[in-house]
């Protein structure tokens, strides 16, 4: 019974180990008639490997996207990103006027102080696999 316990173990750190190591996320509190939220975090890629983060979804919201805002001829204009590549070693941050995740339609009142879970979609191989995080609703 030991070695399979230290067994299952080993295969849960190594599965964390595929996943970015993510701080400070949030998602910004919205008047309660808000149709749009955004989420906001730091990602870090503490591996030899690219990561490829896909997409994210939320059981709370009927539509996620990830964008990017940009300033084009003085305009503002949110870009779908399709996939964006984590370099080794390297951070990708979601901020506001920057990266974020974008959540529409959400499916009950959202509060400051509750907990959103946004699952995050990267690519592995031909597969998908999903980093599931509760999102702390703040005002910042």
């Amino acid at each position: 019974m030991r070695y399979f316990t230290l067994l299952l173990v080993s295969t849960i750190s190594f599965a964390q180990a595929e996943f970015p190591t993510i701080e400070n996320y949030w998602l910004q509190a919205a008047p309660p008639n808000a149709s749009v939220m955004a989420a906001y975090g730091e990602l870090t890629n503490n591996t030899d490997n690219d990561i490829i983060l896909l997409d994210a979804y939320s059981p709370a919201f009927g539509m996620t996207m990830i964008h990017q805002s940009v300033i084009v001829d003085g305009v503002a204009k949110m870009i779908h990103q399709d996939q964006i590549i984590i370099k080794p070693h390297e951070e990708l941050t979601f901020k506001p006027g920057s990266y974020h995740i974008m959540l529409m339609q959400p499916e009950f009142k959202i509060n400051k102080g509750d907990k959103i879970k946004i699952n995050l979609i990267y690519k592995k191989g031909d597969q998908k696999t999903v980093q599931e995080i509760w999102f702390p609703v703040e005002f910042r």
